[in-house]
């Protein structure tokens, strides 16, 4: 019958990045964004700064303007007024000068012979050129008019613009590393929670454990992990105990205690092919209980068992280091004596088994048995080249033995 095939478990598409590389990205931005926004507003607030700045400078120098130019005025004498405006023709930032008189009239104008350096922020902050009234006994007798230029601003801007990107730098850095700072304190505790995850899953360490983390949730999370490994570790180890306990179950004899015969052919094939790869030899005992039946017929079964016990206790204290005994029928056991040329022969170990075997057996009702027993051998590769040869062989050989055993007794009665 052909056994169903276990559903597939839909496969996982495969990551296509870190979490660190997702939070450098993510802080990457934020960062960006930060120094963007603070770059702007750093310079708006420059800007107006520089700007009203600019802006009291020009109305002072209009007001010095007013006072020079008003001597002038009274006088229409264009000669006073460049002289009362000396001052402020000295005065960088001042690209053009006009007196007006209280017709509009031009009275004086200068215009610097220096060119503008940046047009761009003369535009920016003297779109217009300022102007103040001149008066005299409370009457307006004219008009000053001046206009600026970028030549006293562009040094404050370079100034301003080398602070501001410093500012940003400092901004910056200070973000990125505050950024992988978090990074190392998320990412390294759940790096851990994962490796110990990875661990479990793949080479079944049910016994590693997350550390205590500093992160109050994520160490809540690695209790949580370590108390489910806790018991995962505790059904493992009752499952490995329980296998254990099936498993010799499954290859051991309950009364005896001594290995089945599903054992006992596993064990004979590997002894049979290790024999043959290194040339070596080794013997194969039958024994078989000559008068059990009686035991049980004559006294119960529990002392049919008590029987069985003792015989094999009695054969595993003849066993060597190396050599492997079975029970595998009623009153059936086997012996492999393995390897054959190191201490004694199979029948010197043949005999040591008959004549422990003979000693009398307590029965549970505190009466005493004497147990018979018959033994075969064959070596391998002598008697048998295969498992079956073997056992043929020495069956067979236990029979005969079985035979002179009976033969022996009828002459002992008669």
């Amino acid at each position: 019958m052909t056994r169903p095939l276990a559903p597939r478990s839909p496969a996982r598409p495969a990551a296509h990045t870190t979490l660190q590389k997702l939070l450098s990205r993510f802080h990457f931005g934020i960062t960006l964004f930060a120094v963007a926004l603070s770059g702007v507003a750093i310079l708006l607030a420059g800007i107006t700064t520089l700007r009203s700045y600019a802006d009291r400078n020009m109305e002072l120098a209009t007001r010095v303007g007013a006072y020079g130019a008003e001597p002038a005025l009274v006088f229409n004498d264009p000669e006073a007024a460049r002289e009362g405006l000396d001052p402020l023709r000295r005065i960088p930032g001042i690209a053009r000068l006009r007196v007006l008189d209280h017709r509009g009239r031009p009275l004086y104008e200068w215009q610097s012979p220096k060119g503008d350096p940046s047009p761009v922020l003369t535009s920016l902050f003297f779109p217009q050129p300022f102007s103040t009234p001149i008066r005299r006994n409370g009457s307006v007798i004219g008009r000053i008019e001046i206009w600026g230029d970028s030549s006293t601003l562009i040094d404050y801007v370079r100034i301003g613009a080398l602070a501001g990107l410093g500012c940003l730098l400092v901004t910056a850095l200070g973000t990125i590393i505050l950024a992988r700072r978090f990074e190392y304190e998320l990412v390294k505790p759940l790096g851990e929670i994962a490796t110990v995850a990875h661990d479990v899953r793949l080479h079944r360490r049910f016994d590693k454990r997350v550390q205590p983390l500093r992160i109050a949730e994520l160490d809540r999370l690695g209790g949580d992990i370590n108390a489910l490994l806790d018991e995962l570790q505790g059904w493992q180890g009752h499952m490995e105990s329980e296998n254990a306990v099936l498993a010799h179950r499954a290859s051991h004899d309950m009364l005896t205690a001594l290995p089945n015969r599903a054992a006992f052919d596993e064990q004979l094939a590997a002894r049979i092919e290790n024999a043959a790869r290194r040339d070596g030899r080794f013997a194969l005992l039958f024994i078989d209980a000559d008068n059990f039946k009686a035991a049980n017929d004559n006294h119960g079964h529990a002392a049919g068992d008590a029987v069985l016990v003792a015989l094999s206790a009695r054969i595993k204290e003849t066993l060597r280091t190396g050599d492997f005994a079975a029970r595998i029928g009623g009153d059936e056991f086997v012996v492999i004596v393995d390897p054959l040329d190191q201490g004694p022969g199979a029948e010197a170990i043949a005999a040591r088994i008959r004549q422990i075997a003979a000693q009398p057996v307590a029965l549970p009702g505190g009466t005493y048995y004497r147990l018979a027993i018959s033994v075969g051998a064959a070596v391998y590769p002598d008697d048998g080249g295969d498992a079956a040869g073997l056992l043929t062989a020495a069956d067979t050989a236990m029979y005969a033995d079985k035979l002179t055993n009976r033969s022996h007794k009828r002459q002992a009665e008669t």
